[in-house]
């Protein structure tokens, strides 16, 4: 502080005991500037405490927020599975239906031509066939 003031004096070739009142003068003007820089620091440091709080706050809700929709997500996954399940399973139950009647029409359409083909066989047995 002392070549601040000496730097001061020798600019406006003040005598030397007035710079003694002039330093009294700017001690409590500097002690004022040390007060605010010490609030402005103590600011800054609550407002990163602040922040990091919050980003913290923000993380955690994040994953509550993911941790739900994953949940969510399962949900509607093994719901539209088993929705597709009964699809498929009722799909196969018109495809069994329809395979049986066939296999049935075949059965009666088999059992139809039996008589036939039996007359046939016993004509060809008849007719001598060596």
């Amino acid at each position: 502080m002392s070549t601040i003031l000496d730097r001061f004096r020798r600019a406006a070739a003040v005598p030397a005991g007035v710079a003694d009142d002039l330093a009294r003068e700017l001690a409590p003007v500097f002690a004022a500037l040390d007060a605010i820089e010490e609030d402005c620091r103590r600011a800054r440091a609550e407002g990163a405490a602040a922040g990091q709080r919050r980003v913290a706050a923000a993380r955690a809700d994040a994953a509550v927020v993911s941790a739900r929709g994953r949940e969510r997500a399962e949900a509607v996954r093994t719901a539209a599975e088993a929705e597709l399940r009964g699809a498929r399973e009722a799909e196969a139950h018109v495809l069994r239906a329809e395979a049986e009647a066939e296999a049935a029409r075949i059965r009666e359409q088999g059992a139809d031509r039996i008589p036939a083909l039996v007359a046939a066989v016993v004509d060809c047995i008849r007719a001598g066939a060596p």
